[in-house]
């Protein structure tokens, strides 16, 4: 069994004076991407590594999550690709994965991760809040099996519940 733990990062600051890319958390954002973490420490879970984009909002919520879970930041594994990715390629860093990894964090922006989640489960996922998380079980021991065998939302956590 492989599992995603697919999150949006934490609300940012606006960007209207920088580059996207550039936006940091705003303390709310910091706030509720704390209670999702607490509520993964609650259910005894720590991925074996955090996969984000390269943005500032997602290495800080990739940081801010491995702290709360006691992950070093080596496993924080941070790719140019995933910022604002399509499925696809998403998909493509997945497959590379080492199989003896069994579950990853990834930390990452609308409307891919969304689209990921619907993807890989058939599951009409509309549209991800910032700070939500998507735990995702997918029934294959192989990475590259992912999109070919059953997979399904195991749990869903919002900062707003």
């Amino acid at each position: 069994m492989k599992t995603l733990y697919i999150m949006r990062h934490g609300k940012a600051e606006e960007g209207y004076d920088k580059a996207d890319y550039k936006r940091k958390l705003i303390p709310k954002g910091i706030k509720r991407s704390h209670k999702i973490a607490a509520r993964l420490v609650d259910k005894k879970i720590k991925p074996d590594l955090i996969l984000c984009s390269y943005s500032n909002r997602t290495k800080e919520t990739a940081e801010l999550m491995a702290d709360f879970l006691n992950i070093p930041n080596e496993q924080i594994i941070e790719s140019k690709e995933f910022y604002l990715a399509p499925v696809g390629v998403m998909m493509e860093t997945f497959y590379a994965m080492d199989d003896a990894v069994s579950s990853i964090l990834v930390v990452g922006h609308n409307p891919g991760l969304s689209e990921l989640v619907t993807s890989l489960t058939g599951e009409l996922i509309d549209w991800m809040p910032t700070s939500a998380l998507i735990a995702v079980e997918i029934d294959t021991e192989k990475w590259k099996e992912i999109r070919n065998v059953n997979s399904k939302i195991s749990f869903s956590l919002f900062p707003k519940q």
